[in-house]
């Protein structure tokens, strides 16, 4: 059954699922780019929460989620001020759940860069990812980070219609008119370098995304189900992407049923046990 029925019907039996009629108390605080606004303007926290029996935890997103800000500007002091701010106002947050540097990767990163070119964007990356990441910890010891990046993009099927037209097809261009294998390689070498962050933090996590709409919708004559990280030769599929208003699909961002998924997949990874945790752990104070 899909996320968002699962939220109707939790809606529909409030006996069922008394939680969703207690306070909210803010646990998350979405960061970053296009991906963060976009599922926290979905309200994708909300819903998978909802579904998954913990609508008593919520989601806050407001003043730290911008479309097309990246992590160069989010290691700004006025963008690191707005973090801190929204921990202040919200004290009972102890996970931020931090999504930059598709942005940097998409302004600089083409098929002519030279290997020590790319080398020299990711390290950038990660450094400026690293302050960003250093400044959250620094605000409370019980903050954790969770690193949620991306899925692949689909720009093999999007360069028609306005926004094709507009947006995907002069940025497909300008990465070189990437195969799409070409652009998930360098996709899953940025990821797996940030990743790598998480693996030497414990404060730090990391949930992979790569090849999960796929899995969820299927891609060509391949049916749904395809173990993660599906096939790196192949984009996301046309129907997860996002539909702008019937002007087309975009080539990169996800519909809000795939930040459904999205969101679903991070509490597989990371939520279930940290919310699962802190609740055991309370039944006993």
């Amino acid at each position: 059954m899909k996320l968002r029925v699962l939220l109707i019907c939790a809606l529909l039996l409030p006996l069922a699922l008394s939680q969703t009629t207690v306070a909210q108390t803010p646990r998350v605080l979405v960061v970053g780019d296009s991906w963060a606004a976009e599922m926290w303007q979905d309200g994708a926290h909300e819903v998978v929460f909802t579904s998954n029996g913990v609508g008593q935890f919520s989601a806050v997103g407001t003043t730290t989620t911008e479309s097309g800000s990246t992590a160069a500007e989010w290691k700004q002091p006025a963008k690191l001020q707005l973090i801190a701010d929204a921990l202040l106002a919200n004290p009972g947050i102890d996970i931020v759940q931090l999504t930059v540097g598709g942005n940097d990767f998409l302004d600089a990163w083409s098929t002519s860069l030279t290997p020590l070119q790319v080398e020299a964007l990711k390290q950038a990356i990660l450094f400026d990812l690293g302050i960003i990441i250093d400044f959250i910890l620094a605000q409370r010891a019980d903050i954790e980070v969770l690193l949620s990046f991306y899925d692949y993009p689909n720009f093999r099927d999007t360069r028609t219609g306005l926004i094709g037209a507009l947006f995907c097809t002069p940025l497909w261009n300008d990465l070189g008119q990437p195969t799409p294998a070409q652009l998930n390689a360098a996709a899953i070498d940025f990821v797996d370098a940030y990743a790598g962050i998480a693996d030497a933090h414990p404060r730090i996590h990391h949930v992979r995304h790569f090849g999960l709409m796929q899995n969820k919708y299927g891609i060509d004559m391949l049916p749904p189900g395809l173990p993660l990280p599906g096939e790196a030769n192949l984009p996301s599929p046309l129907t997860a992407m996002r539909n702008r208003a019937g002007l087309g699909r975009d080539c990169f961002h996800l519909s809000p049923e795939g930040y459904d998924h999205l969101v679903q997949n991070l509490y597989d990874g990371y939520y279930q046990f940290r919310f699962e945790t802190d609740l055991f752990a309370d039944s006993f104070e």
